[in-house]
C-alpha cells in the first residue's frame, strides 16, 4: 500500500500519469475488484442518444458536459454563457462554434441547460445546468470514487464528500482546467484511441470483459457469447456500427473472431491490458482532483498527506 501511495502523487496535472504509477496501483491487491466495478458502472451509466450521436461523438459529450460544469462553477472563466461555451469549446479543439451551438441546443431541450436571471442583474439571463446535469455527474463520479475507494484513501474520503454541492463544483473545475490545459483521458491509452473514439466504441469493449461466463475472470480467460443485436439496442447504435467496432477490434489485435462461430469472441490479452492500464490512469486522475478539490475546499484530510 505504501508504494502505491507514493507513485500516486506523481501526478500533479500537467502530464498523464507515469507507466510506473500504474504499475504500482495495478499491484494492489482489490485493483481486480475495482477494476470489474469501475467498467460495469461506466457501461451501467451510458446513456445513447443518437440525434446527439450525430453533432458530437462520446468523448466530445462528456467533455462538452464538463466545460458547461466548469464555465458554471469557475470563478475565473466568468460564468456559463453560449460566447463563452463556443469560445472554449474552439480553444481546446473540442468541436467548432456550429457543433457547440447545436449541443447547447439539445441539451437545453433535453432538460440538461436552462436560462436563469444573472445573480447580479436579473434583467440579464444567463445558462445554468439543471439538477439533471449536476445528478447525472455525481451519480457518475460516485460509482468512478467507489472504485477508487477499494484502492486509494482519497477515494473512501471522497464519497464522504459526493453529496456536498461545493465538492461537487471543485471537481468539475478540476476536470476542466487539466481540459483546458490540454490534457485528454486517451493520452493514457493511446492503443484505444481509433475504437474509442467511435460512439460506444469503449463502453461496448468494456462489454466484452464483463460478458464472462460463470467462474471465469475479468478479463475473461475463455470466449464470451456475443449479440450483434443486443449490443447495438443496448448502447443506441446500429448493428453496422457494432459489426465494424469489432471487426476492427480483431484486426487489431484486441479480440479474436471466430470465423466459424462468429458470436463468440475470444477477448485477447492486449485488451484486458489496455483496458486496465486506462482505468489506472483514470483512477490516479480521480484521486488527483480529490486531492484539489479538497484542498479548494479547505478541507484537506491530514490523513492523506495531501500534497496537489
Amino acid at each position: 500500500m505504501r508504494a502505491v501511495d507514493i507513485s500516486v502523487r506523481r501526478w500533479t496535472g500537467a502530464a498523464p500519469p507515469t507507466g510506473e504509477a500504474i504499475a504500482a496501483l495495478r499491484k494492489h491487491p482489490r485493483f481486480p475488484e475495482a477494476f470489474a466495478a469501475g467498467i460495469s458502472h461506466l457501461v451501467e451509466m451510458y446513456r445513447g442518444n443518437r440525434a446527439i450521436s450525430q453533432v458530437l461523438n462520446d468523448r466530445g459529450r462528456v467533455a462538452f458536459g464538463l466545460l458547461v460544469l466548469y464555465l458554471h462553477y469557475s470563478r475565473d472563466a466568468g460564468g456559463l454563457t453560449a460566447s463563452r461555451l463556443k469560445t472554449v469549446c474552439s480553444e481546446t479543439g473540442l468541436c467548432s462554434p456550429g457543433r457547440a451551438t447545436a449541443l447547447l441546443s439539445l441539451m437545453r431541450f433535453a432538460g440538461y441547460i436552462a436560462s436563469a436571471p444573472h445573480p447580479l442583474d436579473r434583467r440579464i439571463r444567463v445558462l445554468v445546468p439543471t439538477e439533471r446535469l449536476i445528478s447525472d455527474h455525481r451519480e457518475r463520479l460516485r460509482g468512478e470514487i467507489a472504485a477508487l475507494a477499494l484502492l486509494l484513501p482519497e477515494g473512501q474520503i471522497g464519497l464522504t464528500h459526493i453529496e456536498d454541492p461545493q465538492f461537487i463544483a471543485e471537481m468539475a473545475c478540476c476536470f476542466g482546467e487539466a481540459f483546458r490545459s490540454g490534457f485528454r483521458l486517451l493520452d493514457c491509452a493511446p492503443e484505444l484511441f481509433q475504437l474509442a473514439d467511435r460512439n460506444a466504441g469503449l463502453v461496448i469493449l468494456m462489454s466484452l470483459l464483463l460478458a464472462r461466463e460463470s467462474g471465469d475472470t475479468i478479463p475473461p480467460q475463455r470466449p464470451v457469447a456475443i449479440s450483434i443485436s443486443e449490443l447495438s439496442r443496448r448502447f443506441g447504435v446500429s448493428r453496422p456500427h457494432v459489426l465494424k467496432l469489432l471487426r476492427d477490434a480483431n484486426a487489431e489485435g484486441f479480440i479474436q473472431i471466430a470465423a466459424a462461430e462468429p458470436q463468440r469472441v475470444l477477448v485477447l490479452p492486449a485488451l484486458g491490458e489496455t483496458l486496465q492500464n486506462f482505468f489506472a490512469a483514470v483512477q490516479l486522475i480521480i484521486a488527483y482532483c480529490i486531492r484539489t478539490s479538497l484542498n479548494g475546499m479547505g478541507q484537506a484530510d491530514r490523513r492523506m498527506a495531501i500534497s496537489a
